[in-house]
């Protein structure tokens, strides 16, 4: 079973099970606690644990809080094969030209070899053409004549071609992660949340540490709708007052929510 919010079909605000219980384990809680921590139970209140922090938020911010897409970058899984190609054409000189350029060819890929050759008409003087190599792209390339064409007639051949090669495989992944300060509060609301309702013969210690860790998981949360703060890849809703004159300005946040 994937840790998915039925509500949102996308993971918890606080990630896998796992990283609940992990938070849980720290507290040395004991093995044999620590052995009721069950995925279902740790997922019914990661569900809960996110609907309350979407209520907190909804006034500040478009929810449910979205992931947002990060490429991870992975290994080389080996090469694949490049098919190499070739390609000839003609195209006409016009009279008094100096250059030619080809364009509009829309090859594969740049090329790696170009031969021009100029043909002459019958009684014509000989031309030699060379391919300026700053101009070679997938479109065309620009090749400059030795002098001007004296008189119609004249053509340039071109021949061009691609080798085969191989290219690297990079191995990657895109995953969808949720704003650090957005996950590192639900983990914690989530554990001590879990901790107070379902152990309830823990030492006094530990369930003042689970208390506290609710309590300022709650607060941060609540923090993240202060104007100074921007959750990452959120849409944050309107907010006239900042614009207003301080006269004018609704009363100033609690310091922590009511």
């Amino acid at each position: 079973m994937a840790d998915i919010s039925v509500v949102t079909n996308e993971e918890y605000y606080s990630g896998s099970w796992q990283d609940i219980q992990e938070i849980i384990r720290v507290l040395n809680i004991g093995e044999g606690k620590m052995a009721r921590v069950t995925q279902p139970m740790v997922n019914n209140y990661q569900e809960m644990v996110d609907r309350d922090i979407d209520a907190i938020l909804q006034d500040t911010y478009q929810t449910p809080i979205r992931a947002f897409n990060q490429v991870v970058q992975g290994s080389i899984g080996g090469t694949t094969a490049v098919p190499g190609w070739a390609f000839s054409g003609t195209k006409a000189i016009n009279s008094g030209d100096s250059s030619v350029t080809i364009s509009g060819q829309a090859w594969s890929s740049v090329p790696d070899s170009i031969i021009v050759s100029v043909v002459k008409p019958a009684g014509g003087f000989n031309l030699y053409a060379a391919v300026r190599e700053e101009t070679v792209t997938t479109d065309g390339f620009v090749a400059d004549l030795s002098a001007s064409t004296p008189d119609p007639g004249y053509s340039i051949s071109f021949f061009v071609s691609k080798m085969a090669s191989t290219t690297p495989v990079v191995v990657g992944a895109t995953r969808r992660v949720f704003p650090g300060d957005v996950r590192r509060a639900a983990r914690y609301w989530t554990a001590g949340q879990l901790l107070i309702a379902e152990f309830q013969q823990l030492e006094a210690n530990i369930t003042e540490q689970a208390t506290q860790m609710v309590s300022d998981a709650r607060m941060q949360v609540y923090a993240f709708s202060r104007p100074n703060h921007r959750i990452p890849g959120q849409r944050r809703k309107s907010n006239i007052s900042r614009t207003m004159p301080p006269n004018l300005q609704p009363s100033a946040f609690p310091e922590r929510p009511s």
